[in-house]
């Protein structure tokens, strides 16, 4: 008598996490979001001119769009064109901050958008201002992840960086906090003690947000490796002033 065979091979469980930036590459080509090491701590980023994908990651930072999001590249060659409208000594400063980190802080720097730019940058990066926060990154996995980026439609190697933490939230310094921040949200869900003490507007507004958050948090893959354990917090400058504005 035959008897059925319910063996079966394992279901293979999609892959989350690399240590591959060729991979890590294809992720963010495809959409999805990627958390993974910078100079200090751990950020999320995604392909830039992918408007779906940066919109999936401001609803997971519960950030506004005019705000605009900092970019990172590998090279100071692939920005040219943002550096040649600034005064040589403007432009020797900031390649300076970038060539030595002497002082182990990251520096960002705001440069007035060019009309030599091949691609434009889009409003979704640039937010509600006239210019772009670019920083040459001085990781060395994720230069080469910004190398494998480039394309005719990313000439610069662009992708976003912003700090991988939920908002209120301290950024997360390692992989395991990056997951425990956005393997899963459903621990965000509202409880009914919780919510019978709310009204349903507020209701509304929280379930919104949380099912926007879950939605992105689907999207999350993470590219492993140590960051580079600078003390100092990254620090953004106006290209054309000189001015800190963090």
């Amino acid at each position: 008598m035959k008897t059925d065979d319910f063996s079966a091979e394992p279901v293979a469980v999609e892959q989350i996490v690399t240590s591959s930036p060729n991979k890590a590459a294809q992720w963010l080509n495809s959409g999805k979001l990627l958390a993974y090491p910078t100079e200090s701590v751990w950020g999320i980023g995604c392909n830039p001119f992918n408007q779906s994908a940066v919109e999936q990651l401001l609803a997971i930072k519960q950030r506004p769009i005019d705000k605009g999001m900092i970019v990172v590249t590998d090279h100071i060659d692939r920005i040219a064109p943002l550096l040649n409208t600034l005064t040589s000594a403007q432009r020797q400063s900031i390649i300076d901050s970038w060539q030595m980190m002497a002082n182990q802080q990251a520096q960002t720097w705001l440069l007035p958008l060019s009309t030599e730019l091949s691609v434009p940058i889009p409003y979704w990066i640039t937010g509600a201002h006239n210019s772009v926060a670019v920083r040459v990154i001085a990781h060395p996995l994720i230069q080469q992840l910004c190398s494998q980026m480039v394309s005719a439609d990313n000439p610069y190697g662009f992708i976003v960086s912003t700090s991988c933490n939920p908002s209120g939230q301290p950024p997360a310094l390692s992989l395991e906090e990056a997951r425990r921040y956005f393997f899963s949200t459903d621990k965000q869900s509202p409880d009914k003690q919780s919510t019978d003490k709310q009204s349903t507007d507020e209701l509304s507004v929280d379930i919104e947000a949380i099912d926007k958050q879950r939605s992105a948090s689907k999207q999350m893959r993470y590219l492993s490796g140590p960051t580079l354990e600078y003390q100092l917090p990254s620090q953004i400058s106006d290209a054309l002033t000189g001015q800190v504005i963090r």
